[in-house]
This record gives structure tokens, C-alpha cells and sequence, in this order.
């Protein structure tokens, strides 16, 4: 017992206590002593986890006097336990093998079919319940002296169960190709970090190839007594300490091996290690000189030592086979840069119109990509009002960090309004990709931004975006709710279902509150800490808070379009980067074909027109799609009943109630202008009018619903208009600034007047013959007055070189005076990192202006 102790963390320790208390041995093994302890495995009992029920049969089986061993077991497709049988070690019967031939010397029998067993199974709440005892063997127990053969089986097993509470899922590790390389990266570990290592346990397939590897600490374990060893006069010093600190490997389907264990804690003091001769490991330890040189170190001193060592070695280069990075830092596989920027340089040759910036650390490195095209932009100014930040890539494992910038269109479709490579997440990183998003869409940021729940984000919207509403996307909550939640999801058929209606369906905060509260009691979850910290931060994500913020009922578009699944599988590792570009396209132009099929479908609809005036006037003005949800709320609205709350001037008040609903809805109406408001606030939210303002109307006799409640945004013709509305544009006092601004705003107008007069031959014709006089009008004015871009523009704009092949050769200049880099020389619209910090970024406004060796408008 003293043994186990010493490897364990405070934290652990009082756990460990814990349980131990809960469950006091008898002094006596017999059976009548074990039916009336308090440890007795009862029907009903309930564990947290499948371990923890292993480890309570298997304390109850050491006092009792028997082994255990794990038997039949049900799991899902994600590998959850949903039941487990513990049996006796003689349960059933050894099987003879056909053709084996008889053995001069046979192993005893030790399988006689024991019944003495204790069952499992996953519950809702994610725990496990004990729906079978049997208690009655067989066989004779074991004897008080073979007892101590148990309790040393037990000492090793609790400690297995200490280091998987110890594991660290912070670090992250790679793939290694040989057991040897993943040697060599944890000894080059060990090194940094001051202690020794050695090979430990490993299992072997038939072919003799090692599927699991362990490597430890190399005071990991207890040094053995060996029976009949006789005493020594000077015995060697004690090194084994039990130390839990190891890295297992496990060799995968693809033939690599993954780091399935990663254990960064020790319970002794650590060597100091030295920058040029590192600790060597050994499988023969002298831990003499080490003892005594830290024999004077507390246990904190360890511990912050331990914490140090760990964060120095987040910062070693590649070049030392050392890829432990920090959390917030993800190293950039071999080529992808490269790939990266050869499909933008190519997108850009391809489309002047096209935009991409890079951002760069203090020393140079490649760390996030942004682009858009001019589509993009397009989309942007007709259905930018609110965006998603696609960031689940988290949630998945894309093996690489894609996030996308998305939003919604007129027909309910999900439209993609920029994307982004992100190898690094920290709050300064997102103000990056949020500022440059914002300098792409000519200054304009939208009305509502939904994101997952993370502080730097939040951080970052907070101090780059100031007065668009935050709220975190729902969608990305029950992929997480999926994840953290698994027990519970997989033990329960409905959990999935409750839990959705939760975060999709309540337009109502008292129908939430107790649909939540229903959830908690009946899956026993009310203890679940993810849940109590989502609930805190309801306001920031149920749709029955915040409803005066202009929504677009994204969160239905995002349950029936799902863009991660499609996009998962050309983000791995396994394949270049340049194949998911290709895929991406395809992907991008897939949906801007179906935009257009939809924009012909809604035009050419052959549906015999509604019969009722308001009805016929929603479907002439809204989208199909749009036309659905209003023909929804129209329908409705018959089964409300109306009573009148009186009159303030040209206002009446109105109470509306719904027989099945138990809040009733108020409605004021302005005689005056015609203006109409409801406490639902379902126009503000998605910008159809509730059921609720239907009612009001009806009965003061308007037939036709009042234009200012026709929201362009849903109407057929939302991208028409004059091209100036659609890109607003300021002038700042910066003139250089200016010129690269007017040049992108431009460039934006004429790509929006090109993708209209595509759509017929005659459009087309039009605008090319007036091509030529539009260049000979221009040419007058500048004529008329000097252009001011010769004295502005004074960087050179050679473009003879590559971007990418600089890039790729390591010519990639940092300009400090600017706190600016770019590659080659190229300056074409130089896009500055506007705050003051150390990580800086380069990048390219649309090609670059005529004059300065741009491409014609």
C-alpha cells in the first residue's frame, strides 16, 4: 500500500482516499464476513465508468478470495462500453483445439464453469448499473497464503489506474513510422526534460511485428525481491520509485504508430538538464549521483520545475525531432505551406478580383492563411448580416485547421464568405482574421456573428467587431454536447433528441427552462459539470434570448447542411493539400450552381398562385424557401385568439394566446404609420412576421402585409439593386490607403456588373461595346487631373520572381520600420497589421493598380 501512495498526485491521493474509505476491507475473506460488507456488489448499484466497476469487483474478489477477469462486452460504432460482464478467472471451459497434438506434460485445468459473475450496462446519464450478482462459485477460494498473490496483482493493476488519471491530453504528439523513431522523440524528451528512459512492456502480433510499445521513466516500477537472495553487506541504492511518467504507442491500421498515453508527471526530483549534453537514457540506471544531488528538492519544487521544463519545451524547432508544441500552437506539415500558397498565387492569376493575406510570427514563420474571391465578396454584401465561424474542425480532427466564414442566403442555403488555415489560435490571431475579414468586405462587419465557445475568440470580436451581437452557434453545441457526452448519448435512445429540442426548437424562455430542467432530472445529469457551465451561458447561445438581434434562422440551414462531413476526409494528413483545394472549388462551385438553379426555380415557379391576397402577395415577393416559413406562420395564426388591452393615442395594445401555449404574446399597432411590434420579436429574429402580428392584421381588416415587413433580404430579387448600396465605401485621409481601397471597391463593382451580364448573350454584348467608351470617358478625367498614384506608389512592383517559389527558396523579408513582411518584393496593395504586436502579416489586395503593373480593369 505504502508503494501505490508514492506514486500518486495530491489530487489523485485524495481521490484514491476517497473511494478507499468508502469501501473499508473486512479483516476475514470468508463469505458470510464479504455478504455483510458494505463493498458487496448490490443490484442497482451505479459506477461512473467501466474501470471503476473492474476496480470495485475485483476489491471485492481479493477479500473474498478469487481472481477476475473481463469477459463479454457490447459496444457501439464509437467504441462505448453499453454492457460488461466480470466473471470469475474459472469461468467456462478451455477449448481444445482441432489437430493439437497431446502434450506430454498438459497445463493443469483451471476452467471448471464457475457462474460467479457481475454484470453492467450504460445508463442514460452515462453511468453504469449493476443489473446481475451471482455470488456463488464453483470451486474452492483461495487460502490466506495465497492471498498475498492477489494483493500484488492488485498493487499493479491500481497503478495502471493512476496513470490513466494522469494521462495529459495537452500535448500533442505525431505519427512515428518506426517503434525506434518514437524512441528516439521521447528519449530527445527525456532529455529536455532531465530524467532517463527505458523500453518496458510490448505486445507482438503473430508476424512478430510490435502493435504496442511502452516506454518509462526509467525509475518506473519497484525493484523486485527475489526469493532465496541472500543479504548483502552493501546493497545497491533504491532508484525504482513507482514513477507513472511513460509514453505508449500503438501501431495503427495505416501502418504508423500513434501515442495513445502520454504521462508528464513524476513523483521524483527531476536532473538538470543541459543545453548541449543531454540525459542519456540507459536500461541499466545508476540513480546514485541523482539522489544526492537532489535530495535537498521538495516535492512543489519537482512539480514546478516540472511545469517549466514543460512549457521551454513547446518552443524547440523542428530541426531538433522534438514536435511537442503548446496548445495554442500547431505545426504546419511538410509541404502544406508551399501547397497553400500555389493555389493562391494560382486563384489570384486566375481572378485579379481574388484576396488572400498571410500572417506571420516574430520570426518569419508561416502561421494563418485567409482568402476570398470576389464572389465571396459578392455574397457577402447581399447576405452578410450575419456570419457563422465555422471552426469545426476542432470538434472532428481534421488533421489540419480549416475554418470557414459562412453565412445564409435568400434561399435558405449555406453561401461561404471567406476561409482560413489556422495554425495558431491565440486571441492576437483571431483579431488578425477578423480585421482582415473586415478590410476584405470593405469595412463592414455584420450584424450577428456565431462562433464556438472560446475566450480568445470572444476576445477578439469583442475588441475588433464592437457592436456586433456574439452568440455561440448552436449547431457547434450539440457536436460538442456529442463529444463530451458520449456515455450518456449512446446510453440513451432520446437523450439525442431532448437534448436538440433544448437548442433548436423553444422560442419561449419558460418552455426552455423547463424543457431543461425535465432533460436534467430524467437522464440524472443535474451533476454534469459541462451542462451547469452551459446553462451559466444560456443568454449567450438559446434562441429564446437575444431575440433582438437579426438571426436569419441559420441554425435549421446548418442541421440539414453539413459542410464539415463533406470537406473531413480531404483535410487528412494522408493527402496533399492541393487535392482538397480542388475539392474545395468543386465544392464552392457545386453550391453556386444550385444558387442559380434556385434563383431560375423561384422565377419560373409553375405553382398555381394562393387564393388568399396575403398569401398571394408572399409568394410573389419571398423566395420559395422564405415563402415556406411566412405560409407557416399564416396557418398558424388561425388558431390564435385575440382580445384588446386598450388604447395609448394611436396605439393599441393587444393580448394574443395560443390554447396549447401557456404565455400569451402582446402585439402593439400604430394606426399612424402602420407599424406593428410583438414581445415574440420573431421579426427582429429571423425577419418573418409571427403568427401573433397576422392576427392583428386580420382583424383590423388589412389584407396585404405592409412593405416594411417584407424583408429584402428574403425577397426574390435581394441581390438587385443599385451596385453602390451593396459596397458601401469611405474615404479615409490616408491617400495610399485610399488608392488600394478605391482599387478593390472598384474592382468589386465591375466583378458584380460582369456576373449579371454573363447570365444572357445580349447583357454580354452590351456591356462589351460599352467597354471602349467607358475607357475613353475615364481617360478624359485623368487627363483633366494628374493621377495621384506616381507619387504615392514608390515601392518597386517586380513580379519576375515566383511568391511561391521565393517563399519555398526562404526569401521572405520582414520590413521592421513598416511591421509589415512580404515575398519577393511584390507590394501590390501591402495589407498592414493594424495593432502592435510581434506576430505581423503580408498579403494582396485584388492584383495591383494599371499604372504599377497591374492587370486593366
Amino acid at each position: 500500500m505504502e508503494e501505490i501512495l508514492t506514486i500518486l498526485s495530491q489530487a489523485s491521493y485524495k481521490t484514491f482516499m476517497k473511494k478507499m474509505t468508502d469501501a473499508p476491507r473486512p479483516n476475514s475473506t470468508t463469505m458470510e464476513d464479504a455478504n455483510n460488507a458494505r463493498w458487496l456488489p448490490r443490484i442497482d448499484m451505479l459506477f461512473e465508468s467501466e474501470n471503476e466497476a473492474y476496480e470495485f469487483y475485483n476489491t471485492y474478489a481479493e477479500n473474498v478470495g478469487f481472481f477476475v477477469r473481463r469477459s463479454t462486452l457490447w459496444t457501439t460504432s464509437k467504441n462505448i462500453i453499453t454492457r460488461r460482464t466480470f466473471v470469475c478467472s474459472r469461468e467456462g471451459f478451455r477449448e481444445k483445439k482441432k489437430g493439437a497434438k497431446e502434450a506430454k506434460c498438459p497445463r493443469p485445468e483451471t476452467r471448471i464453469g464457475c457462474p460467479a459473475c457481475m454484470t453492467i450496462r450504460l445508463t442514460p446519464n452515462g453511468r453504469y448499473r449493476v443489473t446481475e450478482f451471482v455470488p456463488n462459485h464453483n470451486h474452492q477460494l483461495a487460502a490466506a497464503s495465497t492471498i498475498h498473490m492477489l494483493r500484488a496483482k492488485k498493487m499493479r493493476r491500481k497503478a495502471r489506474a493512476v496513470r490513466a488519471d494522469l494521462v495529459d491530453d495537452t500535448v500533442r504528439t505525431p505519427e512515428f513510422e518506426t517503434e525506434d523513431e518514437a524512441y528516439e522523440f521521447y528519449s530527445m524528451y527525456a532529455g529536455r526534460i532531465g530524467f532517463s528512459i527505458r523500453r518496458a512492456s510490448m505486445t507482438m502480433s503473430a508476424e512478430n511485428v510490435i502493435t504496442r510499445r511502452m516506454f518509462v521513466c526509467s525509475r518506473e516500477g519497484f525493484r523486485e525481491k527475489k526469493k532465496g537472495a541472500k543479504r548483502v553487506k552493501k546493497p545497491r541504492p533504491e532508484t525504482r520509485t513507482g514513477c507513472p511518467a511513460c509514453m505508449i504507442i500503438r501501431l495503427t491500421p495505416s501502418g504508423k504508430y500513434h501515442v495513445t498515453e502520454f504521462v508528464t508527471y513524476h513523483n521524483h526530483p527531476l536532473s538538470v538538464p543541459s543545453s548541449t549534453d543531454l540525459v542519456m537514457s540507459h536500461s541499466v540506471e545508476n540513480g546514485q549521483d541523482d539522489e544526492s544531488d537532489m535530495a535537498d528538492g521538495s516535492a512543489d519544487d519537482t512539480v514546478h520545475k516540472q511545469a517549466r521544463s514543460h512549457q521551454s519545451i513547446s518552443l524547440l524547432s523542428l530541426d531538433s525531432k522534438n514536435y511537442l508544441r503548446s496548445k495554442r500552437v500547431k505545426s504546419i506539415q511538410v509541404g502544406d505551406a508551399g501547397a497553400t500558397l500555389e493555389y493562391l498565387q494560382k486563384m489570384q492569376d486566375n481572378n485579379p478580383s481574388f484576396f488572400y493575406a498571410v500572417q506571420v510570427d516574430e520570426d518569419d514563420n508561416m502561421t494563418n492563411f485567409f482568402w476570398a474571391d470576389a464572389k465571396s465578396m459578392m455574397d457577402y454584401n447581399y447576405f452578410g448580416d450575419v456570419v457563422c465561424f465555422d471552426t469545426t474542425y476542432k470538434i472532428y480532427g481534421y488533421g489540419r485547421p480549416f475554418a470557414l466564414f459562412i453565412g445564409v442566403n435568400h434561399h435558405k442555403q449555406i453561401v461561404i464568405f471567406g476561409a482560413a488555415l489556422l495554425y495558431d489560435e491565440g486571441t492576437e490571431s483571431f483579431k488578425w482574421l477578423f480585421e482582415t475579414f473586415k478590410s476584405v468586405m470593405s469595412g463592414s462587419q455584420p450584424k450577428t456573428v456565431l462562433t464556438d465557445r472560446d475566450a480568445a475568440m470572444s476576445e477578439a470580436i469583442a475588441a475588433v467587431w464592437p457592436g456586433t451581437s456574439h452568440r455561440f452557434c448552436v449547431w457547434h453545441i450539440y457536436q460538442n454536447a456529442v463529444e463530451q457526452l458520449s456515455q450518456a448519448f449512446h446510453g440513451s435512445r432520446t437523450l439525442g433528441y431532448d437534448f436538440g429540442r433544448c437548442l433548436f426548437d423553444f422560442e419561449d424562455e419558460e418552455e426552455f427552462l423547463s424543457a431543461w430542467k425535465t432533460m436534467l432530472q430524467k437522464y440524472d445529469l443535474q451533476d454534469n459539470q459541462w451542462l451547469a457551465k452551459l446553462f451559466d451561458e444560456r443568454e449567450k447561445w438559446a434562441l429564446v434570448y437575444g431575440r433582438e438581434t437579426f438571426y436569419a434562422d441559420i441554425k435549421s440551414v446548418q442541421q440539414k447542411e453539413n459542410l464539415s462531413t463533406e470537406l473531413k476526409k480531404y483535410l487528412s494528413p494522408e493527402r496533399e493539400l492541393l487535392s482538397f483545394f480542388e475539392h474545395y472549388e468543386r465544392i464552392l462551385d457545386e453550391r453556386r450552381c444550385a444558387e442559380l438553379q434556385a434563383d431560375a426555380n423561384a422565377n419560373l415557379s409553375t405553382k398555381k398562385p394562393p387564393s388568399i391576397r396575403m398569401l398571394r402577395q408572399a409568394a410573389n415577393a419571398y423566395t420559395p424557401a422564405a415563402f415556406k416559413m411566412f405560409e407557416r406562420e399564416f396557418e398558424l395564426y388561425m388558431d390564435c385568439m385575440l382580445y384588446g388591452c386598450g388604447e395609448t393615442g394611436t396605439i393599441s395594445n393587444y393580448r394574443v394566446t395560443v390554447e396549447e401555449k401557456a404565455k400569451d404574446h402582446f402585439v402593439k399597432f400604430d394606426s399612424l404609420d402602420g407599424t406593428v411590434t410583438c414581445s415574440c420579436k420573431k421579426f427582429e429574429f429571423i425577419g418573418i412576421q409571427c403568427r401573433h402580428v397576422l392576427k392583428v392584421l386580420d382583424t383590423r381588416n388589412i389584407k396585404e402585409l405592409p412593405p416594411q415587413y417584407i424583408v429584402k433580404r428574403w425577397r426574390k430579387d435581394a441581390k438587385a439593386g443599385v451596385l453602390s448600396d451593396n459596397c458601401p465605401f469611405s474615404f479615409d485621409s490616408d491617400p495610399q490607403s485610399s488608392l488600394s481601397k478605391r482599387y478593390n471597391y472598384l474592382c468589386r463593382i465591375f466583378s458584380i456588373a460582369a456576373a449579371r451580364a454573363a447570365k444572357s448573350v445580349e447583357s454580354y454584348a452590351f456591356i462589351e461595346s460599352q467597354s471602349d467608351m467607358l475607357m475613353d470617358q475615364v481617360d478624359q478625367v485623368l487627363q483633366a487631373r494628374p493621377s495621384e498614384m506616381p507619387a504615392l506608389i514608390t515601392t518597386s512592383c517586380d513580379r519576375s520572381q515566383n511568391p511561391v517559389e521565393s517563399a519555398v527558396a526562404g526569401t521572405l523579408r520582414y520590413d521592421k520600420a513598416n511591421q509589415a513582411s512580404f515575398i519577393g518584393g511584390t507590394a501590390n496593395g501591402l495589407l498592414v497589421s493594424q495593432h502592435s504586436h510581434p506576430t505581423m502579416c503580408w498579403g494582396q489586395f485584388p492584383a495591383g493598380p494599371p499604372e504599377q503593373g497591374g492587370r486593366p480593369l
